[in-house]
Formats: C-alpha cells, structure tokens, sequence
C-alpha cells in the first residue's frame, strides 16, 4: 500500500498553469491547446503535454521584472519533463513559442 501511495503521490504534487493564446493547430471541431503545462509541487520542474507533434519549442519563463529565468528549446514529445535551474515564482510568466504561434500562462501557486 505505502509503495502505491508514493507512486501516486507525483500526480497530485504538480500545480496546473493555464496557458492563454492560439495555436495554429485545429483539427477538430472542439478547439483545444495542443499544450497543457503543470509545475512540480517543489517550483523546480515543468511537465510540458503535448497532443500533436508541434516540432522545436522554446521555452521561456520571465520574472516579474520582465528578465528571463529560464529559457530551453526542446521537441514537442508527447511529455516532456524540464528540470528548472531556478525555482520560479508566484507571478512568473510560462511562455511556450515555435516562432509563430505562442501560449503563455501566469504561474499561480495556489492552483
């Protein structure tokens, strides 16, 4: 039992960051973000969900000042998993580009 509930105690250690933006990406009738980003429960890790390949990303966290915390490209894999030098905070802003669409999202720690 205690080796169940630590391996599912990751699901519920992350905050979800709701992302803003479009993403030239619709093949559907319901359009929704082909990028669904969470934040580990320790603001150390980013989760990055992809539901279409969307090729080379960059991937941009700025603080409140406006300088920039952290910033990697990677390729969309369907789960990517970014371990942050830093540690962000309340306030910072996730944005997630390829050059010609973006998504951003404020990093709330209360989510």
């Amino acid at each position: 039992m205690l080796l169940i509930a630590m391996l599912s105690f990751p699901c519920f250690a992350k905050k979800r960051i709701s992302l803003e933006g479009n993403w030239g990406v619709t093949k559907s009738i319901i359009s929704k973000q082909p990028i669904q980003a969470w934040l580990e429960d320790n603001n150390k890790g980013l989760l990055l969900e992809f539901s279409v390949n969307l090729g080379t990303i960059e991937v941009t966290i700025t603080n409140l000042a406006g300088e920039v915390v952290y910033k990697l490209s990677v390729e969309s894999k369907p789960l990517v998993i970014i371990s942050l030098d830093k540690e962000v905070k309340e306030g910072d802003i996730l944005s997630i580009t390829d050059g010609m669409n973006i998504v951003y999202g404020k990093i709330d720690m209360n989510m």
